[in-house]
């Protein structure tokens, strides 16, 4: 019987003693986790012993032990979840647990579930939007972070963006950046990652991201792990082309874990990459986990949260003792069963919170994932975020700070919070040893790639050496003569290789006035003109240059025309028509001249004059009268008759009408080539035809003349934009090379700065008219409101008042050794661009050559005709012949005489007075 009581008094007090096995001072914590965590197993079994080993933290005679995970258990459903955890606290009875998401992946929050069972339950992950989640969130809440996104795509002033993501709940924890597109109005596309690792899958996303306008991407996924796999992919594959100058990508897993090498293989790629780390302080340096060997820098956000969740259980537990003890508790007393988490409950009654939930309220310490506190609700309170962005090797350059408490941050350092609301980038923007980027724009001289060197560290040139120019130059005597800061800077092309211009409807900057506008550069240098719509946008410095809008045409002495053109003045019909009428008035020239009894061979044959009269308008002979009166010159012999001579008249009328009319209009086309070589004002353009002229399309000149108020500049606009082919160039390179390939018939209108230096090189076939259409100025830009503007300025003033600016544009633009370039010309060259040349009279001289050539042809058959005929001997025989024919005649002997004249040896010598 006794025996029997023995043993049952025994398994009361074992019962007890498992019950309540805290009083004898030991306290659990439990965790259930998936395959994505099998690192925080051994993080909190680190945080463990760093609890245990920190008497400041326990008493020698209390200790913490880490309980309730056998091996990896994920579940598929909320219930299957919830009964695990419910499970597990009424097994082990645990003072905390840990439950990361991948224990329930479709279950969106399962610690956050679990939360309204049984507490304290610490979350490692996102959570979900608006969930009511009573856990402690290790993670910023939803509802900050995506306060954190919102401030920092309105920072960067982002209109128009890609969100990838990984599906699940991703979308859904964005909803406060979802919600509010409409009132920022910005333009969203959401696309899917899809399976992890799948190459062709990614592949197929990289051409999705390509087709997009945008070149915006923000990279959110439920898993660290599948943001990470992805952007490694993109690193890895050039060729899919997402991950260049061109991207601007904004990694939204917060603490991502990129270590030191990969991104030293970011930086190569020169993308743009703004990144987000919880700022602390190191005040506390913990062990390093046994198993992970890297640096807890390098820790996926999950590890880091799990070992600080520890840390918070163990704080808790400090508090806690220390109430106990001011109440009197010594020993293995002060921590009893009341720490342990309450039993999930059977029905939908709220459940209660063990003593440790409530000191888990009021912990304040710096962990390594910076300031760890949280409120009531169990969010995490009073962090601070670090933003980092940059390119090349700038990636690491810290961009601002985001604070969850303004309040509690200047109370802690002391000073106040410079900006009105949770973002602050007042350090960033002055500049105080930082690296400023300077984007810029390749435009000869005032900026050149050296060689043909690439824009990596990989050639013969690095970093800004791989540039020179007047931009360059510009910036290292500002460097000097700036005050109040000491600054270096990075020289990047920008991107799409524009200027910068305004979309009309989604009021999206591209170019160099694009990245200044959405942040990713500090400063804009370059021949930037200053425009009224680029002032509201950014801020611009004294101006460094004055320049104007000018015409670039090819040199008159290059542009090869036909060698006929003299003959324009008349159409291919006209000279036709005028041809047949030439013939038709020599055939009736000839005509008259056979028939008409008035005419020379009527009155030969009365022997009114003499024999050779009669062949004065043979058709050879008619032919020479008309070409002869054609030019006005003197004639053999007119027509004789009336007839004949009322025909002559009116031909006469005729040659001197279109001679004078052809007179008239060649001028025009003999100097065609250099129908602009007069122009200097925007009417002198609009007042030709033959030449077309146009500028960059959506440059500053095609803006400058659309929005101008100035009619004739609005004419001008009009007639580039409604003419056919398209005037409009892509860029100044474009429009140099049109002009030379046009043989005269396009001009470039553009900034003379540029033009200028390009004209001035060989081979010296272009041209640039004198004077400017318009004046305009050069200036650098900076952010609205950046303290970089006034410091700028200033700076540039100086190098102005000084004289080093005009300096630089003399060495630049080579004013002191001309004589080496195309402005060595002697004065007959100089006059060649309005002289007439022989490039526009070889048409004369061609019609010479022509004529002589057929007058040579022409003397080799007759001198060949005439030798073949007989020559002289065979004409004496002749006129012998013909002298004694005219004697023998018979009834007409004596007419034959007469017209034989002397050779006859008779006749009337009246007939030759």
């Amino acid at each position: 019987m006794l025996s029997q009581t023995v043993k049952v008094l025994w398994s009361v007090v074992l019962l007890q003693l498992y019950v309540h096995r805290g009083d004898a001072g030991v306290v659990s914590i439990a965790a259930l986790f998936g395959t994505e965590s099998t690192d925080v197993k051994s993080v909190i079994q680190d945080g463990v012993q760093y609890i245990n080993r920190n008497t400041s933290i326990l008493s020698e005679v209390h200790s913490i032990e880490y309980t309730g995970i056998v091996g990896v258990k994920t579940s598929n459903s909320v219930f299957s979840a919830l009964d695990d955890v419910c499970n597990l606290i009424s097994g082990e009875r645990p003072s905390a647990m840990i439950l990361p998401e991948d224990k329930c992946p479709d279950c969106e929050d399962i610690a956050g579930i679990a939360s309204h069972a049984s507490n304290p339950v610490f979350s490692l992950d996102h959570g979900s939007y608006d969930s009511g989640s009573l856990a402690f969130k290790m993670h910023p809440s939803p509802e900050d972070t995506n306060n954190l996104f919102v401030d920092i795509l309105e920072y960067f002033e982002w209109r128009n963006f890609i969100i990838v993501h990984d599906g699940g709940n991703a979308l859904e924890f964005l909803q406060e950046v979802l919600n509010i597109q409409r009132v920022n109005e910005w333009n969203i596309t959401a696309i899917e990652l899809g399976e992890r690792g799948n190459h062709e899958g990614y592949m197929e996303l990289a051409g999705k991201i390509k087709a997009e306008s945008s070149r915006n991407l923000f990279l959110f996924c439920s898993s660290e792990a599948n943001a990470k796999a992805f952007i490694v992919w993109a690193q890895a594959n050039p060729s899919a082309q997402i991950l260049n100058a061109k991207y601007h990508w904004v990694l939204g897993n917060i603490d991502i874990s990129l270590d030191r090498t990969f991104r030293t293989e970011l930086e190569k790629t020169n993308a743009y990459i703004t990144r987000f780390g919880m700022n602390y302080t190191r005040e506390i340096q913990y062990a390093q986990p046994t198993s992970i060997s890297t640096s807890t820098t390098e820790w996926p956000m999950r590890n880091r949260l799990a070992f600080d969740a520890v840390i918070a259980v163990g704080h808790a537990l400090r508090l806690y003792r220390e109430w106990r003890e001011d109440n009197g508790e010594s020993g293995t007393a002060v921590l009893p069963g009341d720490t342990q988490m309450p039993p999930c409950p059977t029905s939908s009654a709220t459940p209660t919170e063990n003593a440790l939930s409530r000191y888990l309220k009021q912990v304040a310490f710096e962990g390594i994932s910076g300031n760890v506190e949280f409120d009531s609700k169990g969010n995490r309170v009073n962090y601070t975020i670090s933003i980092y962005s940059g390119q090349f090797r700038t990636l690491d350059q810290m961009r601002g700070e985001w604070t969850q408490n303004k309040a509690y941050w200047e109370q802690k350092w002391k000073r106040k919070w410079e900006s009105e609301g949770h973002l602050n980038v007042t350090y960033h923007n002055y500049a105080s040893e930082r690296t400023i980027k300077i984007v810029t724009i390749e435009s000869k001289p005032f900026l050149m790639l050296k060689g043909n060197d690439t824009l990596t560290d990989q050639g013969s040139y690095a970093g800004n050496n791989r540039f020179e120019g007047y931009i360059i130059d510009l910036m290292e005597r500002i460097k000097t003569h700036i005050k109040g800061i000491d600054f270096d800077y990075q020289v990047e092309l920008v991107a799409d290789g524009k200027f910068g211009s305004s979309h009309p409807y989604s009021k999206i900057w591209d170019g160099m006035v694009g990245d200044v506008v959405r942040k990713k550069a500090d400063i804009a240098a370059g021949p930037l003109t200053v425009t009224p719509d680029r002032a509201a946008a950014i801020d611009f410095t004294y101006p460094f240059m004055s320049s104007g809008i000018t015409i670039l045409m090819k040199h008159p002495n290059y542009v090869q025309h036909n060698p006929f053109r003299i003959m324009y003045p008349f159409g291919i019909e006209v000279w036709f028509i005028n041809l047949v009428a030439f013939f038709i008035i020599s055939a009736m020239l000839y005509f008259f001249n056979y028939f008409d009894p008035y005419e020379w061979r009527a009155a030969a044959e009365r022997r009114e004059t003499f024999e050779e009269n009669a062949e004065n308008f043979t058709m050879k002979n008619s032919l020479w009268f008309a070409t002869t009166t054609m030019f006005l010159q003197s004639f053999d012999a007119s027509p004789r008759s009336n007839a004949g001579r009322c025909l002559a008249a009116f031909w006469w009328v005729f040659t001197i009408i279109m001679v004078f009319l052809y007179l008239l209009n060649l001028t025009h086309f003999v100097t065609t080539n250099k129908r602009l070589a007069y122009a200097k004002t925007a009417e002198d353009l609009l007042d030709q035809t033959e030449v077309a002229f146009g500028s960059v399309e959506k440059g500053s000149t095609y803006f400058y003349f659309k929005k101008s108020s100035v009619p004739e500049f609005q004419r001008l606009w009009q007639h580039m934009n409604t003419r056919i082919p398209s005037p409009w160039v892509k860029n100044v390179p474009e429009g140099i090379q049109r002009v030379r390939d046009s043989n005269g018939y396009y001009a470039f209108i553009g900034e003379a700065g540029e033009l200028n230096f390009l004209a001035s090189k060989r081979p010296c076939d272009l041209l640039v008219s004198g004077t400017y259409i318009t004046r305009t100025t050069y200036a650098l830009a900076v952010q609205k409101g950046s303290p970089l503007r006034d410091q700028l300025s200033s700076a540039i003033e100086s190098l102005r008042d000084t004289g080093v600016l005009e300096d630089l544009e003399r060495e630049w633009w080579d004013l002191d050794i001309r004589h080496q370039e195309c402005a060595n010309l002697t004065t007959w060259e100089r006059q060649g661009v309005f002289s007439l040349t022989t490039v526009d009279l070889q048409g004369v001289y061609y019609i010479l050559v022509i004529g002589i050539i057929l007058a040579a042809v022409t003397f080799i058959l007759e001198s060949i005709s005439y030798s073949c005929s007989g020559g002289k001997k065979k004409s004496s025989s002749s006129a012998r012949n013909g002298g004694m024919g005219g004697g023998m005649s018979g009834p007409r002997g004596g007419g034959g005489g007469a017209v034989g004249g002397p050779a006859s040896g008779g006749g009337d010598e009246k007939m030759w007075i």
